[in-house]
């Protein structure tokens, strides 16, 4: 039995390593076929419904399984997630996609002494084949143009890196209705490959935020070019992009289309017409979904600051600007977190003092306000989004705030932006935003949510 790969641990950590691109989780548990089917009787599932990943409502987690498939059909276990918060739907709906491509490749290579390598060479691609069949596309093309745009950000022109905004289409009547007069077609159609990898005019054409290009899915071509909108008309949307300046093209996205965009610093995010939002960053990729966030900062802050909020987050994160935000419970507990505060010597005293009253949900202040949270320190935001502090040190929470909500002990964290984000959650919440992307938002010493 220890030669076929299905019967041994290393396919649930494998498992368990590829759904942390997919959920936070805090803890993790293997599981063996008995605990799989105490599981699904509790649920009222059978495993001819055959879910490849569940909520398990009992026991507020997630649950993946594992099939082997040794001449017939076997359940072997899973993995059950002790997850951050719980997931929405379409979370639920893309893990149990990305399992089932998992366990269709165990499946077609269910022995690792016999085909190990092919293994190994299935592995790498199979977030791509689950992003594929998560949309509306046929897999294998849509996975080949994935490979593509990869491949293309490696490429610059006049030593500027290559960006750029590309939609798929299935049908050509989508242009008429969303692009009308935006929209520039070529007198021929260019294959993908060739007009992304070998084409120099057209990594001289096209950029990120004002011309992108066009594909029609079924045959795989580039078929124009488009002049990206700047501004939506859609500001009651509580749509979600991964930068302001994308919200516009965001809406665009109908059922048959697919967004691919490129950064200059070589990251790649697929956003699909369903809301899913898919990131390739530092070589791996990730699932987001940024409602969910939002949801859960609805529940600490008023809608419009909550979508601020998480909008200024996402920008600082796209522009891969390290931060720390906070908003205490209570405008006077800044006195306990920033000890000077109201020293009129206090460091950086200048820019404090010129940003401070400034609200982040206007537009105009906002810009302002993400500039001056780029500097060294923490922005204090009150509970309406009024800027109370920036570019300050954060203290250490007193022992006696700890110990009204039952924490005996201080946590240390390997760097001093996550301790400071902890710190300051004593009194609140804290959103730190890393310098390659993440965004982990605390409240009250607690995780509440980790996306990217």
């Amino acid at each position: 039995m220890r030669g076929i790969r299905v019967f041994s641990n290393d396919i649930k950590k494998e498992l368990r390593k590829s759904l942390s691109n997919i959920f936070a989780f805090t803890k993790h548990k293997y599981l063996d076929e008995r605990d799989i089917i105490k599981y699904w009787n509790e649920k009222g599932e059978t495993r001819f419904q055959k879910s490849y990943l569940f909520w398990d409502e009992t026991h507020k987690c997630i649950v993946a399984v594992i099939y082997s498939y040794s001449g017939k059909e076997e359940l072997l276990g899973g993995v059950l997630l002790d997850v951050i918060q719980r997931p929405e739907q379409l979370d639920i709906d893309f893990g149990n996609c990305f399992c089932r491509v998992f366990n269709e490749d165990i499946r077609t290579i269910s022995n690792t002494q016999t085909h190990s390598d092919l293994w190994f060479t299935l592995r790498p691609t199979q977030f791509q084949r689950a992003i594929a069949k998560f949309s509306t596309f046929i897999t294998t093309p849509m996975v080949k143009w994935m490979q593509i745009v990869e491949s293309s950000t490696a490429l610059r022109y006049e030593g500027n890196p290559f960006t750029y905004c590309l939609f798929m289409i299935n049908e050509e009547k989508w242009i008429e209705k969303a692009l009308r007069d935006r929209f520039v077609k070529f007198t021929e159609p260019i294959k993908l490959e060739k007009g992304l990898l070998s084409e120099q005019w057209v990594r001289s054409a096209v950029d990120v935020n004002r011309v992108g290009l066009i594909g029609l899915g079924h045959r795989g071509d580039l078929i124009g070019i488009f002049n990206i909108p700047s501004e939506t008309e859609h500001r009651e949307s509580l749509s979600f992009a991964p930068h302001e300046s994308m919200r516009a093209i965001r809406h665009f996205l109908v059922p048959g289309t697919a967004l691919f965009i490129t950064t200059a610093n070589g990251d790649i995010y697929i956003m699909l017409p369903n809301g899913a939002i898919f990131h390739k960053t530092q070589g791996r990729w990730h699932y987001l979904n940024y409602i969910h966030v939002y949801n859960i900062l609805s529940t600490l802050f008023n809608k419009e600051f909550a979508y601020s909020l998480l909008r200024l987050s996402l920008d600082l994160s796209f522009e891969r600007h390290g931060a720390l935000i906070i908003i205490p419970d209570k405008n006077e507990f800044i006195e306990k977190m920033v000890p000077d505060h109201v020293n009129k010597q206090k460091v950086n005293k200048d820019l404090r003092n010129s940003v401070k009253g400034l609200n982040v949900n206007i537009l105009m202040h906002k810009q302002i306000i993400m500039a001056a949270t780029k500097s060294d320190g923490a922005l204090v935001l009150s509970k309406k989004g009024i800027v109370l502090d920036v570019a300050c040190m954060v203290a250490e929470p007193r022992q006696k705030d700890l110990g009204l909500l039952g924490i005996n002990n201080l946590k240390r964290f390997s760097g001093a932006r996550s301790t400071a984000a902890w710190n300051s959650s004593i009194y609140g919440t804290s959103i730190k935003i890393s310098e390659d992307g993440p965004i982990t938002i605390y409240n009250r010493g607690k995780l509440l949510v980790k996306i990217g």
